[in-house]
């Protein structure tokens, strides 16, 4: 399976509840980045997993891991076994939604060796009991996603281009991220609308204008405004973090200017030439 991460063409934070979970309003976008994911049958009962990144942990602190968890106990498969090895590509932290995209694969996954018949929509109920971003990363394509992100409704998809991202050494977790962001106001203009409006008139370029991140606006890495005017001056139409970074991605017309970007960027951290994936994945 195919494990596509994603960008945030969008970011907007307008609340926060009680139980401390923030209010997202967001527009995300699949991009053809993945990691890969192997997954067999097991004579061992439950879910056991493997995972080339070694920093990463193979229990249920594992997305990937829990995604497979509450599915065999959803469709009442306990006793079953599975086996799952994650080649990783998509760098950590970087706000691409590797984790998330593990999950949401597994989900796909396990539908289809078990022929369970799940719809999207029942996977996507399955995957937010794992992470807010799951739901989106199971359904792919383009998406405004609201709540804590898990409510993913319909959106335009991004006109056809090509993205650099480039994940800095620097990283971010998502904790951290928001743990500083209370330290600042809410969004007060709120970007996602004016994102759809865009993205419904197929304009690359003012969809590129309509780009934003609060997590940007407010925590500013100093790696992060050097990678985004790196991509400017490169001839990016726009220039943005993803998610709560660290990782910035930059929106350009063609091919070479693209290529051209990447090479800019060689020794400022993991850089990846890909371009929005259009199609749904569920």
């Amino acid at each position: 399976m195919k494990a596509y991460g994603k960008i945030n063409l969008t970011l907007d934070i307008l609340g926060k509840r009680e139980d401390g979970y923030h209010l997202l309003d967001t527009v995300m976008q699949t991009v053809s980045i993945w990691d890969e994911l192997e997954i067999q049958h097991s004579h061992q009962p439950g879910v056991h997993l493997q995972c080339s990144r070694e920093s990463l942990p193979t229990d249920t602190r594992n997305t990937a891991f829990r995604a497979a968890k509450f599915f065999l106990e959803d469709r009442g498969l306990e006793n079953q076994g599975v086996y799952i090895f994650i080649r990783k590509y998509i760098p950590s932290r970087s706000g691409m939604g590797g984790g998330s995209a593990d999950a949401a694969a597994v989900l796909r996954g396990l539908n289809e060796m078990f022929s369970a018949g799940l719809s999207a929509q029942q996977m996507m109920a399955i995957g937010a009991r794992v992470g807010a971003d799951v739901p989106f990363c199971v359904a792919g394509g383009a998406a405004r996603c609201t709540g804590i992100g898990a409510d993913v409704g319909p959106a335009p998809v991004m006109p056809d281009c090509w993205l650099v991202v480039c994940k800095p050494p620097t990283g971010m977790s998502t904790p951290r991220a928001y743990s500083l962001l209370d330290k600042y106001p809410l969004s007060s203009t709120q970007a996602t609308p004016r994102m759809l409006e865009a993205l419904a008139t197929g304009n690359l370029r003012r969809v590129s204008r309509c780009v934003a991140n609060r997590f940007d606006e407010t925590i500013r890495l100093a790696p992060v405004r050097v990678l985004k005017r790196t991509m400017i001056e490169s001839g990016a139409l726009g220039a943005m973090m993803t998610g709560s970074g660290s990782g910035v991605y930059g929106i350009f017309e063609t091919e070479q200017q693209a290529k051209n970007a990447v090479r800019r960027l060689d020794g400022q951290g993991r850089t990846f030439l890909v371009r929005p994936f259009r199609e749904k994945l569920a």
